[in-house]
Parts: C-alpha cells; sequence; structure tokens
C-alpha cells in the first residue's frame, strides 16, 4: 500500500470518528431537551413576548399602563359622561381619524416557530406585524386588530374595565377581530365606525351583509389589576347566539332625543299639532308653509340603549345634508319627527312648518 493511499484511509478514519463523536454529543444534547419537555408535560413556554406577532402577547405588552399612556391625552379628550357616551366617542373619532389599511390586510401573516429547548423563530418577509395603540394612532391607519387594540386600550385608559376583545372564525375567510363591552349582561360590539351593534345582530349584520358567516368566537376578558394587565379566553360557537327581534314601528325614545337636538340648535320647538303633516292633504290652519323630509339610515340593528347616541349621529348628518342640500330649516318654527325600524333601516319622517 502506497503512503498516498495510507494518508487517504488515515484521513477517512479519522473524519468517520469525528462526525461520530459529534453525532453522539448533538443527540445526548437533543435527548436532554426532549427529557426536559417530557418532563414539563410537553413543550415549554418561552419568556420572550412577541406582541408584532402573537395577539395574546399583543394584549399583554400593547394594554399595560405604559401603554395605556401613550394614548391617555386622546382618550381624555373622548371621555364621555357614561360608558354609552365614551364608546360612542370614540367609534366615531375611529372613523373620522383611522384609515383601514387594505394594503396590510392582504399581505401574508408571518409563521411564528417554536424550536425544541425555548428558541422562537419569526419569518415575515413583509414586515406585517401587529400595531400597539400608539403606533395606529401615528399611522393613522390599520387593521382589524390594531382597531381592537387602540379602542381597548382607550377605554382602559378611561377606567372602563373589564373590556373585551372577540375574535372570530369564518370559514373560508381570514380571522376577524373587534372589541367589545359587557352592559348589563349584553355584549355590544365597537368596530371601527357607527353604529354600535348587539352581538346577536352583528352576527347577523356580518352574515348577511358582508357575506361573512362567523362560525366561532374567542372571548378575550381583560382587566386592569394592581397596574398589571389580566385577561382571561374563552371559546363559544356561534351556535349559541339567535338574533333577537329587532323591529319598532315607533322609536319615541329615539324621536325625543333627536327633537331636542333640533330644539337645541335651531330656534324650532316641538309641535304635535303637525305629527301626521306628511299624510295631510292641507296645511293646519295658522300655519303658512310646511315640508316633509325623509331619511333612511342602512345598518343591521337597532340597539336602544344607544337611542341618546343615534340621535346626535342623525341630526349631525341631517344638519350636513340640510347645508349641502341647500333647504334652509331655520325658515320653521315647528317640527315633528317620528322614527321607525324594520329590521334593516332606520326611517325617519321629519315634519316642519311654519306659523
Amino acid at each position: 500500500m502506497n503512503l498516498k493511499l495510507k494518508n487517504i484511509i488515515y484521513i477517512t478514519i479519522v473524519g468517520i470518528l469525528v462526525f461520530s463523536t459529534l453525532f453522539i454529543v448533538q443527540n445526548n444534547f437533543e435527548s436532554l431537551n426532549l427529557s426536559k419537555i417530557l418532563e414539563n408535560g410537553g413543550f415549554s413556554e418561552t419568556d420572550e413576548k412577541l406582541p408584532k406577532y402573537i395577539f395574546e402577547d399583543s394584549i399583554e405588552v400593547y394594554l399595560s399602563p405604559n401603554e395605556l399612556e401613550k394614548v391617555s391625552n386622546v382618550s381624555k379628550s373622548l371621555n364621555g359622561n357614561t360608558i354609552e357616551d365614551s364608546i360612542w366617542n370614540i367609534v366615531l373619532w375611529e372613523e373620522d381619524n383611522i384609515e383601514y389599511n387594505h394594503e396590510k390586510a392582504e399581505l401574508p401573516s408571518p409563521e411564528v416557530t417554536y424550536w425544541v429547548g425555548g428558541r422562537t423563530e419569526v419569518s415575515d418577509y413583509y414586515n406585517n406585524t401587529i400595531q400597539s395603540p400608539a403606533e395606529t394612532l401615528g399611522l393613522k391607519s390599520g387593521i382589524c386588530g390594531d382597531y381592537a387594540l387602540l379602542t381597548s386600550a382607550m377605554l382602559l385608559e378611561m377606567d372602563y374595565s373589564p373590556v373585551y376583545i372577540l375574535t372570530f372564525e369564518s370559514t373560508g375567510n381570514p380571522g376577524h377581530a373587534a372589541s367589545a363591552v359587557n352592559i348589563n349582561g349584553n355584549y355590544y360590539i365597537i368596530d371601527q365606525q357607527p353604529p354600535i351593534m348587539d352581538l346577536y345582530n352583528y352576527l347577523e349584520y356580518k352574515k348577511d351583509v358582508e357575506n361573512y358567516n362567523i362560525d366561532n368566537i374567542t372571548f378575550y376578558k381583560i382587566e386592569i389589576v394592581n397596574d398589571s394587565v389580566f385577561y382571561e379566553k374563552d371559546f363559544e360557537s356561534v351556535e349559541s347566539y339567535s338574533a333577537v327581534s329587532n323591529r319598532y314601528s315607533d322609536i319615541t325614545g329615539f324621536s325625543r332625543y333627536l327633537m331636542t337636538d333640533f330644539e337645541q340648535n335651531y330656534e324650532i320647538k316641538s309641535d304635535y299639532n303637525i305629527q301626521y303633516l306628511d299624510s295631510m292633504e292641507y296645511l293646519p290652519k295658522t300655519y303658512e308653509k310646511g315640508i316633509t323630509l325623509q331619511y333612511f339610515f342602512e345598518f343591521g340593528g337597532y340597539t336602544p340603549i344607544f337611542e341618546k347616541q343615534y340621535a346626535k349621529w342623525a341630526f349631525d348628518y341631517i344638519k350636513n345634508d340640510a347645508n349641502e342640500s341647500k333647504y334652509n330649516i331655520s325658515e320653521y318654527s315647528s317640527l315633528w319627527i317620528r322614527s321607525s325600524y324594520d329590521g334593516e333601516k332606520l326611517k325617519l319622517i321629519i315634519n316642519l312648518a311654519k306659523k
């Protein structure tokens, strides 16, 4: 056997021994980690929080007291006299100031991999991250999860606790998230724009209007306790919910609030004598002129607990429409409003007259 062949054999043997040694060390290392994992009953949790990629981590980090301080100024400006006022103020403000980011919504979701031994790896080629409430304020845009965190942060900063974030699963559709509150045992959904709907009618609205049939709901109940954020998680099937009858032939409370808004902004008084002016052939005696206006607002469900807020919302719309349409409400001294809801549309009949 020549010297060259002996060297080749020697190098090969050494290489095999080194590889074998490394394999044994690696195998023992992995076996050790696996043994520890099995002793703990499965994969061990890592202490590292990934709020930009894991929604539950974003609740713990982005809704902490330190993060809530960053939205304190806008929260104070929107805080109303009641929780209903505050919720309505928030959703109107978000509609005007935060734009839905359709481009971000189309991006692939990041992939988070948990390795044996506790190492976490994130694959995010498009920088598609969950935004903190402060980031959403700064960017003035976001998607559903960003809205939900911002809304929840503002409510918590207003000292409303607990608040809820609901995530929705729909077969064949992307997931969805929205903030919510529980008032008198009923959940009311706050989802980027008015109106506010109770959960039952929200589910029907998503199915019938948006063709988004929700299968399951995850509830996150979020509270601030001793300057720390805590959440509880619960699952429910949509089969446990059914829409209640939501039709009103005469919504007197809403009509009364709306007439009050007119009285406070115009020199006009409620006048029962023109209640049915729209169906009269002639004006009542002592009246010079009259007009009937009709408005229709289409949405998924009328919620009586928010009738004061609905009225202010409708009044602002009607006032702006009057200015653009160039009819002058100030020309009239008498007013009566009738309202109804048929399950799909809120109908307003506004009778105006001048003596």
